[in-house]
């Protein structure tokens, strides 16, 4: 740590009313973070706390977070090391003094009026969270995705998010609303009072399973059908399967998060078969991050990547999931008939077929 980090005796007594703490982990993202930092300076909501945590850059990342805490007293810097974004974000939160935590990742931007208009439907709703639409930025701008479930904005009550949920459930590929952290406003006294945390040990899904745990203990979402964020989307193709060289285990962050959705379906419904819909979307995670994962097979991890789909196949949660598997409209119907099977090398090059067909535009 260092001497720009905020400092306060107690974050439970003394969070500051109307205080957003805005929480950035920053990993050699030099290039990104001006227009990061100067969409945060320019808000029109005024009463912020940026905090900067560098997680063991090697760019210059730390002397753009310096030059703009020197400049601007809302900016704080905590410095890491490299311990990941879910204990940054960690970090962060353990240091913030505002009654509402949002999230952002520094090669995203926000809108001028985007914490604005955040604020001003959670002071409305009284809702314990409220999220905002966003766009996806790659070569042009694509929408969210949010559109089919919500043409506008809405507040959801404990049994609407219960019903969110179980849709997400049964295509958790296509409801995006539980998939980010960003881009919405957390109470922080929920997370302070409950010790709500990232999992440091994950490197995908870490925001779901956050998310998950907090709704836990929240008496509704607003939905604001505005967009509050913009999104820059990398290289799908070669972004979704970075960490299989040093860790393949580091795609399947599902396993998880999927525990902590179930825990909270298991808390706030009643007459709904968890096991069954829990197990579905196993099963929909284990091939879209097979698909992933077989997409980047080489002469050179081949034999690695077809021994980790051996051992999927024959893991005991696969095997109690794909009974519960039911597959419509274009899901896979092949590949959990060969995990089925344990025919891992099959499935593998399945999956590497799937990986090429809906990679080869690089989108």
């Amino acid at each position: 740590m260092n001497n720009t980090e905020p400092k306060h005796d107690d974050p439970n007594n003394h969070a500051t009313a109307n205080l957003v703490s805005v929480i950035i982990p920053v990993y050699n993202s030099e290039q990104y973070l001006v227009k990061c930092f100067d969409s945060l300076q320019n808000q029109s909501y005024r009463q912020l706390e940026i905090l900067l945590v560098n997680d063991g850059s090697t760019d210059k990342s730390e002397d753009v977070c310096r030059s703009y805490a020197g400049k601007d007293n809302r900016f704080h810097v905590i410095t890491t090391e490299n311990s990941g974004p879910a204990a940054a974000r960690n970090t962060a939160m353990k240091n913030a003094r505002g009654s509402l935590f949002l999230f952002l990742d520094a090669d995203d931007y926000l809108p001028v009026n985007a914490i604005e208009m955040l604020v001003r439907r959670y002071q409305e709703t009284k809702a314990d969270i409220v999220v905002g639409d966003f766009v996806k930025l790659t070569d042009s701008v694509q929408k969210s995705g949010h559109e089919a479930y919500f043409p506008e904005s809405r507040l959801m009550s404990k049994d609407d998010l219960v019903a969110y949920t179980r849709s997400y459930l049964q295509k958790p590929n296509r409801m995006p609303l539980f998939v980010y952290s960003w881009g919405r406003l957390f109470n922080a006294k929920i997370i302070r009072e409950h010790n709500i945390l990232y999992n440091p040990d994950l490197r995908t899904f870490e925001d779901v399973a956050f998310n998950f745990e907090y709704l836990k203990y929240a008496n509704g979402l607003f939905f604001l059908n505005q967009v509050v964020y913009n999104h820059l989307v990398h290289d799908n193709y070669l972004s979704a399967s970075m960490a299989i060289l040093n860790n393949p285990q580091k795609l399947f962050g599902y396993h998880y998060a999927l525990i902590n959705a179930r825990n909270y379906l298991q808390t706030s419904s009643t007459g709904v078969d968890i096991e069954k819909e829990v197990g579905h979307a196993y099963i929909c995670y284990t091939i879209i991050q097979l698909v992933r994962l077989c997409g980047q097979i080489n002469k050179h991890n081949k034999k690695m990547i077809y021994g980790l789909v051996g051992e999927i196949a024959g893991s005991e949660t696969v095997r109690k999931s794909l009974k519960y598997y039911s597959p419509s409209g274009k899901d896979s119907k092949v590949v959990p008939v060969l995990l089925r099977w344990k025919l891992a090398w099959f499935a593998a090059r399945v999956c590497q077929y799937k990986a090429r067909k809906r990679y080869k535009s690089g989108k």
